[in-house]
C-alpha cells in the first residue's frame, strides 16, 4: 500500500527513489523558491464575481493544494499567479515584490496542466531541452540538465520517442522535467492528473512529492480527487464560490469541512475501495 507525505495524521512521505534528506553528488539544485501572498484578490467579469475578497500565504517549499468544485475559482486564482488572468483588486507578492503588473514570463513561474502541453512533433528530449534552447545556452549545458531531469522524472530511457508513443503518465512527467529545466522557483499545475488513471494519478502524485522534497519548491497545485490531496500535499485551502471555506495541514481536514466545501454533495475521489476519505478526512466521534 503507498504511503503519502510525513507528519500528516498516519500519511508518512511517498517513499521515494532518493532517500530523503540525500542528494545525488554532483547535483546542483534549483534556486530558493518563495513565499506566495495573497491580499484581499478580486477577480470578476463585468458584474460577475467569482472571486470577491480571498487571502492566502503559500509558505517558501510547500506543497500546497486548491481544493473544491468545478466553477469555484481555483483556475482562476492559479492564473491570476501566473499572470494569465487580469486581477481587478488586491494584491500579489512572491516575497517582498509585488507581482500584479509584473510580465508573466519574468514571474520564472513552471506551469503544468492537465492536457500536457507538451509539441507532439518533437522528441522527448527536444521537450525537455526547448526552454533552454530558446535561452541560447551552450549546447553541453543544455544536454547535461535534459539529461539531469529526463532521469529524475524516469523519462531518459524515452528520450528519442515522439508524444504519441507515451502513455499519459509519461507525457505529464515530460511536462514536469522541462518545468524543471526551466529553473522556476515556483510550480503551478492546475488538474495535473485529472486525465489519468488511479494509479497513475498517484504516481504523479509521488512525483511532486519528490520535486518538492528534493528542490524544496513551492508548489500550488489545483485539484478535484480529495483523497489524493490530503494523501500527498503538506496544506489544503477548500475553496468555495471563491471564498475559503478552510485553510490548514491535510490531516487536520474534517469530513464536515470537506461537505461543507461542496455544499453536501459526494466529494469526488480517484478512489480506493469505496472511494472513502483517507481516514484523516473524517471527522472523529
Amino acid at each position: 500500500m503507498s504511503q503519502g507525505r510525513s507528519g500528516t495524521g498516519g500519511f508518512p512521505r511517498e517513499k521515494c527513489n532518493v532517500p530523503a534528506g540525500r542528494e545525488t553528488p554532483g547535483e546542483e539544485k534549483t534556486t530558493v523558491s518563495v513565499t506566495i501572498s495573497i491580499k484581499h484578490a478580486l477577480k470578476k467579469y463585468g458584474d460577475n464575481v467569482i472571486i470577491p475578497d480571498l487571502n492566502a500565504e503559500i509558505k517558501q517549499g510547500e506543497f500546497f493544494t486548491l481544493l473544491g468544485p468545478s466553477g469555484c475559482g481555483k483556475t482562476t486564482l492559479l492564473r491570476m499567479i501566473a499572470g494569465f488572468n487580469s486581477i481587478e483588486g488586491g494584491d500579489f507578492f512572491f516575497g517582498e515584490k509585488r507581482i500584479n503588473d509584473l510580465d508573466p514570463a519574468k514571474r520564472n513561474i513552471g506551469m503544468v496542466f492537465q492536457n500536457y502541453a507538451i509539441f507532439p512533433h518533437l522528441t522527448v528530449r527536444k521537450n525537455v531541452e526547448f526552454g533552454l534552447k530558446n535561452k541560447k545556452l551552450p549546447k553541453a549545458q543544455i544536454a547535461e540538465q535534459t539529461d539531469k531531469f529526463m532521469k529524475l522524472m524516469q523519462i531518459d530511457q524515452y528520450a528519442d520517442r515522439l508524444p504519441e508513443r507515451l502513455s499519459g503518465g509519461q507525457q505529464q512527467r515530460v511536462a514536469l522535467a522541462r518545468t524543471l529545466n526551466q529553473n522556476p522557483k515556483i510550480i503551478l499545475a492546475d488538474e495535473p492528473v485529472a486525465s489519468l488513471d488511479p494509479i497513475t494519478a498517484k504516481q504523479v502524485m509521488q512525483d511532486f512529492v519528490r520535486i518538492n522534497k528534493e528542490y524544496k519548491i513551492s508548489i500550488l497545485l489545483n485539484i478535484h480527487h480529495v483523497d489524493l490531496a490530503l494523501k500527498y500535499c503538506d496544506r489544503v485551502i477548500g475553496i468555495r464560490a471563491g471564498e475559503i471555506v478552510f485553510d490548514g495541514p491535510a490531516s487536520t481536514i474534517t469530513q464536515e469541512q470537506i461537505d461543507e466545501v461542496y455544499n453536501g454533495a459526494k466529494a469526488p475521489t480517484m478512489g480506493e475501495g469505496e472511494g472513502e476519505l483517507p481516514k484523516a478526512a473524517r471527522a472523529e466521534g
